[in-house]
């Protein structure tokens, strides 16, 4: 499922003389943070596909594909109860798509759409460009809210989780 999903997203890339570079899925991660007023958690993803398209130098398009059940915490009580909350039978995979990108330097500001949870959502990021020989590796952080994706949140103690979710990514590509 995930090299479909992959796929199509490589199908909407105009693929006419530009560079194409893929995830090193070896050195990349996505990581997110949660919060309840008892505690945090975090979970990583280490296993994500991607590319990026590249043009006149600049990055011009990204499509990113990560599985909901590759987020692992350390802790498979939070992790299974995690993937019951966010339903990851019916929506396996988080997506990401730029739709515009700017960069300049050692910055890019990438507005794309997020599909998570069944639901696409219109987002911005800022994040940092550095060009290593023939990796270019993008890394950032920006938040979503549960509320956005319809995912009805979890309460202990009669309390819910926090509806923001921070995440972090560092995205090697080559």
């Amino acid at each position: 499922m995930r090299i479909i999903s992959l796929l199509l997203v490589l199908i909407t890339f105009n693929l006419s003389s530009q560079e194409i570079k893929r995830v090193d899925s070896e050195k990349s991660f996505i990581n997110y943070t949660g919060k309840h007023f008892l505690h945090k958690w975090s979970a990583e993803n280490k296993n994500i596909s991607g590319i990026i398209q590249i043009k006149d130098e600049a990055i011009s398009n990204i499509g990113i594909v990560a599985k909901v059940s590759d987020f692992k915490s350390g802790n498979s009580n939070l992790d299974s109860n995690s993937l019951r909350v966010i339903d990851a039978l019916r929506f396996p995979n988080v997506i990401f798509k730029s739709t515009t990108l700017d960069q300049e330097n050692g910055q890019i500001r990438i507005e794309g759409v997020i599909n998570f949870h069944g639901i696409e959502k219109d987002i911005n990021i800022l994040a940092e460009v550095i060009e290593l020989n023939e990796i270019t590796k993008l890394s950032g952080k920006f938040s979503v809210y549960l509320t956005e994706f319809l995912v009805d949140r979890p309460s202990l103690l009669t309390r819910k989780i926090d509806d923001e979710i921070n995440l972090e990514f560092e995205l090697y590509f080559n």
